[in-house]
Formats: structure tokens, C-alpha cells, sequence
């Protein structure tokens, strides 16, 4: 599966807000007060902007600059929102409860707008995955006395580290033929009551399904603690339950949520394994900053987003202005 079809399938049928279920809630505390703290200086000056999330997601860069936005009387914010996934700009198209927020499906390297078309281009933890081309694209759309500013993974840091364990952990589920197991189990079970399997076949499902469990239940027992230890927690009881009350669920519901529990996790793993191998290394923040120029834009010094009592980093922070003339 090619990248584009990847994030298709991730953002197809996502509920709002599990975009970054994995996610430390302290750290999120921190890109949150980090936007908060850019738009409250970028809309300062008030009047209309143009304002772009390009690698969109659910659009939370987006709720955060219209946090900031309402507050002012002499600002217009107008809000577009870009990815290639539609199931993504579906969600951030909306994601504001009073700004309107105008969509479009493409590819961040190659943007289907105009020269110097928005006032103020954002970006959080997403050009990266579209290549280099994305950051040029991104400058190129940045208009008169416009800014362009990104979050973007930092090799070494804080995201990479937690993905890493996080993917570590999901790799796990998915190589332990859990889900596969189970559905056997919920298959061949159900045959043996009623007289159609033999007992041996249904005593060697119930063995594979409790190996599985007891490997899966290993490796949380030494993730650390956090959002996705419980989730994959949740997931073992889920599987336990189902198999102790299958006669409780239609067979046709149970090959639907076992799919569908798989789906999620290879999506999620494939999520994590993409966010270690975009980690940018200071090199390729200097290639960033060349591209930018290329494309008129002024870059302030790249510097990293730090964390409170932290060692690494959170993010690449990038920041570059056009000037008044064109």
C-alpha cells in the first residue's frame, strides 16, 4: 500500500478526536499553548487573513487559531484547510463551531492554488510527510507580508522516541495473530457445540486465542504507562469478553469488529512507523529553510519546541515572513 492510500484508509470513518489518541496529555498542553501564544501575536494587528492549515488532519491548528481569533473585534478570518486525505478535510472542514472553513483534498507537494494566495500558512507535524517539495509548495503560497510557521517531528525527539514504543507496542498485537485467533475462535466454537466441529479442533483454537492474549498481555506489562498501554488493555478485556459471551453477539457483528479492530491498529502502527521515519534532522531543516528562501521567504532561526523538565525536544519549530513587495 503507497503512502496516499495509507492515509486514506487511516482518515476513512475516524471519529473526531482520535487523531491523537496516543498522545501524551501534557504534551499536548504544550503545542497547545505554543499556537495559542503564535496567534495571539500573528492576529494582533487584527484586519481580514487568509489562514491555510496545510497537512490539515482533524484541523486542530485550526480550532486553536480561531480560540485566538474570537477574541478580537477588528479581525476577519477566513480559514481553508488542505490534505490528501478527504476523510481528514471532511473533519477539519469542521472544526470550527463559527468560521467557516473553505476544503480541499491535495497533495501538499503539489497545491492547486495560486502564487502568494494566504496571509498566514500553518502547518503542525504534517508537510514532513509529503517531502521536501511540500515545504517549497508552502512558501510558494504565502502572499504579501505573509508568515509561514510548522511544527515539524524532530529527529531525536520527544515524538520519535514516544512513537517508537507506542509502534513497538502495536507491532506486537499485530505479529501475535490475535485477531486471527479470535477469529477461528469465533467460528470453530460455536461449530463444536452445535456438533460440527471436533473437540480437538475447538480445543486447539481455544489455546491459540490464549497464547495470543497471554503474549499481547506480556508486552503491556512492560510498555510504559500511558495512552496506548490502556488502550491495547482495553482491547485484551474486549477480546476476553467476546469470547466468553460470544453467543451474546450475532456472527456477523463479531466478523465486523474483529475486522474492524485490526484495521484500527495496523492503521495506527502504520501512523507511528511513518511519524519515526519523517523525524527531521538539523541537516534537513537547513535544506527547509533553503527552500523557503528560495521561494522569497525570510526565515527566522530554527530552534525546537521545549518541554518543561524535558531533555528533547517536542518539535522543529519554523517560522518565515514574506515581505511587503512581491
Amino acid at each position: 500500500m503507497d503512502e496516499t492510500a495509507a492515509w486514506t484508509q487511516f482518515w476513512t470513518g475516524r471519529a473526531e478526536g482520535s487523531e491523537h489518541r496516543y498522545r501524551d496529555p501534557s504534551l499536548g498542553a504544550v503545542i497547545a499553548a505554543h499556537w495559542q501564544h503564535y496567534f495571539s501575536e500573528r492576529f494582533s494587528d487584527g484586519g481580514a487573513i487568509d489562514l491555510i492549515d496545510l497537512a490539515c488532519g482533524e484541523g486542530e491548528v485550526l480550532r486553536f487559531a480561531e480560540r485566538e481569533a474570537v477574541s478580537s473585534e477588528t479581525l476577519k478570518l477566513s480559514a481553508f484547510c488542505a490534505d490528501i486525505a478527504p476523510g481528514a478535510v471532511a473533519l477539519a472542514a469542521r472544526a470550527l463551531k463559527t468560521t467557516p472553513v473553505a476544503p480541499t483534498v491535495a497533495d501538499g507537494g503539489r497545491l492547486p492554488f495560486a502564487d502568494a494566495v494566504f496571509d498566514c500558512v500553518v502547518s503542525q507535524y504534517g508537510l514532513e510527510y509529503a517531502g521536501p517539495d511540500a515545504f517549497s509548495e508552502a512558501g510558494r503560497v504565502v502572499g504579501k507580508a505573509g508568515s509561514f510557521h510548522a511544527l515539524v517531528h524532530c529527529e531525536g525527539g520527544l515524538v520519535e522516541e514516544s512513537c517508537s514504543a507506542v509502534a513497538e507496542l502495536l507491532g506486537v498485537v499485530l505479529a501475535s495473530g490475535l485477531f486471527d485467533a479470535l477469529s477461528r475462535y469465533a467460528t470453530v466454537i460455536p461449530q463444536a457445540a452445535r456438533g460440527e466441529a471436533e473437540g480437538a479442533k475447538a480445543q486447539a483454537c481455544v489455546t491459540a486465542l490464549r497464547e495470543a492474549l497471554e503474549g499481547v498481555e506480556a508486552a503491556i506489562g512492560v510498555a510504559s504507562p500511558g495512552p496506548a498501554r490502556d488502550h491495547v488493555a482495553r482491547l485484551v478485556g474486549d477480546c476476553r469478553t467476546l469470547a466468553t459471551r460470544l453467543g451474546a453477539y450475532s456472527p456477523d457483528d463479531v466478523v465486523v469488529w474483529i475486522a474492524g479492530q485490526r484495521a484500527d491498529i495496523d492503521a495506527f502502527h502504520h501512523r507511528m512507523t511513518s511519524m519515526i521515519r519523517v523525524a527531521q534532522s538539523q541537516d534537513q531543516m537547513r535544506d527547509i529553510c533553503e527552500r523557503l528562501a528560495a521561494e522569497g521567504l525570510t526565515s527566522a532561526e530554527v530552534h525546537t519546541l521545549a518541554v518543561p523538565a524535558g531533555d528533547k525536544p517536542l518539535a522543529w519549530v519554523v517560522d518565515a515572513q514574506r515581505g511587503a513587495a512581491l
